[in-house]
């Protein structure tokens, strides 16, 4: 992890900025709304984290959970187009294993726009496998791929 970028967990007060990030980093019609954010951050059944740099977000990441299920699933990361190349999306990654790997979950999982090549390279050097093709999974038709890391870890069905 870069040792200029912190990562915490993010709250409701961090929401301005993590709409900030949003809203640069994702075309309109995929920017999540301020609600659908507000809800990621306080009410979902996961975690979101805050990836810092001088003291202010740069970049943001959601993670999704069910009780039952074996997997955690990355359902957004974004850093803001300016800080991108700084270690944010990699600390933020880091950040989605290591909780994986603490609650005993067997997989991370997230779909990724297959024309995301930078996500795309980013996953594969985290040890991410390519899975299903999600065809016109984007608003703008856009396909998506599912992608899949093995934590080694896991509770036995």
């Amino acid at each position: 992890m870069n040792p200029a970028v912190g990562i915490r967990p993010a709250t409701a007060g961090d929401l301005d900025a993590v709409e900030c990030v949003e809203r640069r980093s994702f075309p309109e019609g995929e920017a999540f709304t301020r609600r659908q954010l507000r809800y990621l951050l306080t009410h979902a059944q996961g975690a979101s984290y805050a990836a810092t740099r001088d003291g202010a977000v740069v970049g943001y990441i959601s993670l999704l959970m069910r009780r039952t299920a074996q997997n955690l699933r990355i359902y957004s990361v974004a850093v803001d187009p300016a800080a991108r190349g700084c270690g944010a999306g990699q600390a933020l990654l880091d950040a989605a294993i290591a909780l994986a790997r603490r609650l005993g979950l067997r997989e991370v999982t997230l779909e990724v726009r297959t024309d995301n090549d930078s996500a795309i390279r980013l996953y594969a050097r985290n040890g991410f496998r390519p899975g299903k093709l999600l065809r016109g999974y984007y608003p703008d038709g856009t396909d998506a791929r599912r992608m899949s890391f093995k934590t080694s870890c896991g509770r036995p069905e």
